[in-house]
């Protein structure tokens, strides 16, 4: 399978737990709908267009922590706008926490694309390569632009085994068989977050799954139900 590959990089990011309520909480990792909204980005594709054509059905993605972080709570004012007049002069204000994420030299991912459609497959190359993205991409709100440096087009070999494999890539619990975690093996702190999969018309929530990985981005020895893919020296597996 032929991948397309590039590293996203910012200073800041927020990409909001689809759970939480009033206080805005930030994962680690964006989500595979956060990846499919950077590339629908890139392709100028609307919102609320695209929920099907970058499906798990049909695009498959994967992303790799390439830096520790670390997140830091701040406060924002909200205005309640009920018209033009009330944001010029706003009456009423609430504070809500919001959760900023960051690290020692910004934030670092490399993104891994394969698309069943060869034309989308094209189009999102000839964008990456010649850095015309249709719309900015950032890290999940607007205002944490992000630079992308597009890395090429890379084979990755579809491997299936019954042995430990080093995974850096977010892992779905679902893929890993019972007790196939090597937990001794694990250098550094182990995440265990409950992300969105894929939306449906109205941005509604369609699957989730527990993903597992390593904080600072270190691989991860599992056994798997599931092939891995090998790129170069990197293993990864299918968000």
């Amino acid at each position: 399978m032929e991948f397309l590959v590039f590293d996203i990089k910012g200073r800041y990011a927020h990409f909001r737990k689809f759970y939480t309520n009033s206080s805005s909480l930030s994962y680690s990792m964006p989500p595979r709908t956060t990846l499919e909204g950077i590339i629908a980005a890139i392709l100028g594709l609307e919102r609320d267009s695209y929920y099907d054509v970058l499906s798990s059905d049909n695009l498959n993605l994967s992303v790799r922590k390439l830096a520790s972080t670390r997140k830091i709570l701040q406060s924002l004012n909200y205005i309640k706008a009920t018209s033009p007049s009330k944001i010029i002069k706003p009456e009423e204000h609430t504070q809500v926490p919001f959760e900023l994420l960051t690290g020692e030299d910004g934030i670092k991912y490399r993104i891994y694309v394969n698309h069943k459609d060869s034309q989308i497959m094209d189009k999102l190359y000839e964008r990456l390569k010649n850095e015309k993205y249709f719309y900015i991409p950032y890290l999940g709100a607007a205002p944490f632009n992000c630079s992308i440096s597009f890395l090429g087009k890379i084979e990755g070999e579809e491997i299936f085994s019954q042995d430990y494999i080093e995974i850096l890539t977010p892992i779905r619990k679902s893929l890993i068989i019972d007790g196939g975690l090597d937990i001794t093996s694990v250098n550094g702190i182990l995440i265990k977050e409950k992300m969105p999969r894929d939306f449906k018309s109205g941005r509604i929530v369609k699957e989730v799954e527990d993903y597992i990985y390593e904080e600072g981005g270190n691989s991860l020895k599992v056994k798997l139900k599931s092939p891995y893919y090998k790129i170069g020296n990197e293993n990864i597996v299918l968000i």
